[in-house]
Formats: structure tokens, C-alpha cells, sequence
């Protein structure tokens, strides 16, 4: 690997490990949420300083370059990540659908409240 990418790979880290701070911090971002983030940053802090892990992983794998190696787990980690926001929107769209139903009904039942109020009054 490359030092200006090694520099690259140091930078990137540190920065995604800022922004994450200052985003919990202003509570734009959950702590559940930015765990995956801050993980996602040490290990490209780790594969910045040692390098040759990622060497040997791509040997033991069996992959020919440990760039491949590189891409095809960083995409497996988004992979991931990306079936776990599917589940989260699925989940949340369920119950704004619920909330949704409920806030009609509880109108609907204080609309006719009021014209049974009007009705007697």
C-alpha cells in the first residue's frame, strides 16, 4: 500500500471519526446509529497504519490482489449496513402507517362527538 494512500486512508478515518462526534454531539445522529460509523473508522484507521493485514487476509481468503480483497469487504460491510436500514424503514413505515390509522379513527370518533354535542345542545 502506498503511503499517499495510507495518508489518504489516516485522514479519511479521522475525519469520519470527527464528523460523527460533532453530529452526536448536536444530536443529529443517534449513538446506536453512529456505533457502525465509528467502527468503520478505526478499521480504516487500523488498515492505514498496518497495512499488512490486509495482505494477509487477501492471502487467506484467496483473492488476487489485496485490493480486490479490500473492495469486496467494504462492500460486504455496506451490504450489511444497507439490509439494516431496509429493515429500520420497514419497520418505521409500519408504524407511521399504525399512528396514521389511529390519529383518523380518534378524529373520526371526536368529529362525531361533537355533532352528537351539537345535536343536543
Amino acid at each position: 500500500m502506498t503511503l499517499p494512500l495510507r495518508i489518504t486512508l489516516f485522514a479519511a478515518s479521522l475525519l469520519t471519526f470527527g464528523y460523527m462526534t460533532v453530529k452526536i454531539r448536536d444530536s443529529k445522529m443517534r449513538l446506536e446509529d453512529s456505533l457502525f460509523w465509528f467502527c468503520f473508522s478505526a478499521l480504516l484507521l487500523l488498515a492505514s497504519i498496518f497495512p499488512q493485514v490486509f495482505f494477509s487476509l487477501s492471502n487467506l481468503v484467496g483473492t488476487m490482489s489485496p485490493s480486490n480483497f479490500v473492495f469486496l469487504f467494504f462492500i460486504f460491510i455496506l451490504l450489511i449496513v444497507c439490509f439494516r436500514l431496509s429493515v429500520r424503514l420497514s419497520q418505521l413505515d409500519t408504524k407511521l402507517r399504525e399512528l396514521t390509522q389511529q390519529l383518523a379513527i380518534e378524529k373520526l370518533e371526536r368529529h362525531y362527538n361533537d355533532e352528537s354535542h351539537a345535536k343536543r345542545g
